[in-house]
């Protein structure tokens, strides 16, 4: 996939544009901005500075991209827009965030790829920003509007091992992501399939999908590297220990090889193995979504917000056809949903920091987020009064016939980041993720392959001076 590089120069383009000439479409652009002209800030203070996002190939990308000449409007500042695939991304983001040359001054991000970033102080955090009275609003930005537990997750103070939730913001979130079972439901009615409430019950309704409706019984991430581990298996994994497992003990040591992690990992590679797709070692996130939306699929444990792929019925053959669910429990019964927040942050190494903040509080403000879901579909919204817009809950509310938005709800109360906070997770996720490679492919047991795992995490933190 190529990249996609452009700068933003031209007229207005979120409002709709109505016949009649450029004189109602100046109209409709000058009206679209007055609502951020009530901010009591000077949106023009950086006026002629030149900004570049750096962005990950994803559904709020997509929404943002038709908006940014609003911003450019609104602020007189020239915009950029780099945009990658998720491995890519990440590299280049590394590259220019270690080498500190501020070829982003915007950055996609989210809190668990900040640790990487806050500990030799490559990102800014946003609190001065915030507090600033020149360039924030605090009364028009309205930062408590956003769900409480997609801040926290953006905050750190900086603490190996923990203190998530405390100390400084350091990015805004645009998206509430957790983790939820979507499935065929019209498979599952008719051929009288049970929806799994326990590992064991979803590997049996993987089986009785392919033997049944002669498609792979689920789907999932698969290739060998951190994003794969994060969501659906991780949470999974949380849950079928009841919230006690953790990829390290008290004192830093890795934990993969934790019996209850490998009768856990045992189940799950022989469910892939035996119901799941042939290419599962190679699927992104987009591959698994996307082979779910066709109708290649009879479950798929991974983000909440893909619903709005599924229920597109201009892009999906399932749209109607989806019921969703919690992911399966444990043996104590308790549900657990990882949490994740895609998110934007200021490099340290841009010149130009004011006018980065001003597109963040542009492209997180209530109406930005609003038209990004209501007109491109930015699900799900990280605001509340975005979430509950009576617009938002007249499309997400038919999703399941109503079960989405109480599945994504259930889990709000308590979804939270399932890594523990270590600066090294990247390169620790990517081992964990090869050693489920060497289950699939059966080149070793599942208790080696995570005692190697373990072994290899520990070396690394050493080596990074984290233990």
């Amino acid at each position: 996939m190529r990249m996609r590089r452009r700068q933003f120069t031209g007229s207005l383009l979120a409002a709709p544009i109505a016949a009649g000439g450029s004189s109602i479409a100046s109209a409709q652009d000058d009206a679209a901005l007055e609502y951020y002209r009530q901010a009591k800030i000077d949106w023009r203070q950086a006026a002629g500075q030149s900004l570049t996002i750096g962005l990950n190939k994803h559904p709020f990308t997509e929404s943002l991209l038709p908006l940014i000449p609003e911003f450019r409007k609104l602020t007189g500042i020239n915009v950029e827009y780099l945009i990658l695939p998720e491995a890519e991304y990440f590299t280049k983001l590394v590259a220019d965030l270690s080498q500190q040359r501020g070829e982003f001054s915007v950055i996609m991000t989210g809190p668990v790829r900040n640790w990487q970033y806050v500990t030799p102080g490559w990102i800014l955090p946003l609190d001065d920003f915030l507090k600033n009275t020149k360039l924030t609003d605090p009364a028009w930005y309205k930062l408590d509007d956003f769900y409480p537990a997609l801040l926290a997750a953006n905050r750190w103070n900086g603490k190996t091992g923990g203190g998530v939730g405390e100390g400084p913001l350091y990015s805004i979130p645009v998206l509430e992501e957790s983790y939820i079972l979507a499935y065929r439901k019209d498979i599952f009615d008719q051929y009288n399939i049970k929806v799994p409430t326990t590992l064991e019950e979803m590997a049996e309704a993987a089986r009785l999908v392919k033997k049944n409706a002669g498609i792979p019984g689920l789907v999932a991430r698969g290739t060998p590297s951190v994003a794969s581990m994060g969501t659906g298996f991780m949470s999974g994994l949380k849950a079928y220990t009841d919230g006690q497992w953790s990829e390290f003990d008290d004192k830093l040591n890795a934990n993969f090889h934790d019996p209850r992690s490998v009768k856990y990992t045992e189940a799950w590679i022989a469910m892939v193995r035996e119901s799941g797709p042939p290419n599962w070692a190679n699927m992104q996130w987009y591959d698994a979504m996307e082979a779910f939306t066709a109708g290649q699929a009879g479950m798929i444990a991974d983000a909440d917000f893909f619903a709005a792929n599924y229920e597109d019925p201009k892009k999906s053959k399932v749209a109607g056809k989806v019921g969703y669910a919690l992911l399966p429990s444990g043996p104590g019964g308790k549900p657990y949903a990882g949490l994740w927040t895609w998110a934007l942050g200021v490099n340290k190494a841009t010149r130009n920091k004011d006018a980065a903040w001003l597109f963040i509080e542009w492209a997180t403000a209530p109406r930005t987020l609003l038209n990004a879901t209501v007109n491109f579909r930015n699900y799900n919204p990280a605001r509340a009064s975005v979430m509950n817009d009576p617009r938002v809950q007249e499309i997400m509310g038919a999703w399941g016939g109503g079960s989405y938005l109480k599945v994504v709800a259930k889990n709000l109360e308590s979804a939270r980041v399932a890594w523990t906070p270590q600066s090294e997770r990247t390169r620790t996720g990517d081992i964990w993720a090869r050693s489920l490679h060497e289950i699939y492919f059966q080149r070793m047991s599942a208790a080696d392959a995570l005692k190697k795992a373990s072994a290899e995490v520990d070396k690394v933190l050493k080596e990074a001076g984290i233990k």
